[in-house]
Formats: C-alpha cells, structure tokens, sequence
C-alpha cells in the first residue's frame, strides 16, 4: 500500500487537460514578463545590450580635451616669478616657487 500524496498531480494533470488548446494574447504575455523578477544574469545582459547614441562632435572635443589635460604639464600655466642676478660671467636665478613637475 502507497502512502503517497497524489493529490497534486492529480491536480496538475486536470489542468494540463484544461489549458492544452488555451492561448494567450500578447498584451497578457508582455505584462506577465513585466510583472516576473529578473535575474543576476537578465539584468547585466540588459545593461551591456544598451545601445549608447552619442553626438560625433562634442565626443571627439571631449576626448581632445582629455588627451590634452593628460600631456600637459600641471605647472606651465603657472605665472613663475623669477629674478635673475648677474654676478661677474655666471648668472643666479632665483625662483620664488622651488616646485617640479612631474611629468
């Protein structure tokens, strides 16, 4: 003798048998896959599937610009205030700031 429960199956098969022929509209599909939670997986396909527009000029100024700031020394827009005393042949220059670049 079985003690096994089989009233879900039996359950399940009834609506197997219902539901053979039974279609849904597409308004019904599109709003159970909006309603269902999306996985790890989903969402990161999502993300990177993104198609990104962007205008040609202002990506191309942008990208001079940042080439721009990365070659450009930090201190040649520096005002350096110098004096230079003559002594004799040689000269001695005098700066008021004692920093250097380090590119």
């Amino acid at each position: 003798m079985d003690n096994r429960d089989n009233f879900g199956d039996e359950i399940k098969s009834v609506m197997e048998e219902e539901t053979v022929n039974l279609t849904l509209s597409q308004s019904a599909l599109d709003n159970i896959f909006k309603s269902r939670k999306k996985t790890v997986k989903e969402k990161i396909n999502e993300f990177l599937n993104k198609e990104i527009e962007m205008p040609l000029a202002p990506a191309i100024v942008g990208l001079a610009a940042l080439f721009a700031i990365s070659i450009i020394p930090v201190d040649v827009f520096k005002s350096h205030k110098e004096k230079i005393i003559d002594i004799g042949g040689s000269q001695v220059i005098i700066r008021e700031s004692y920093e250097v670049s380090k590119k």
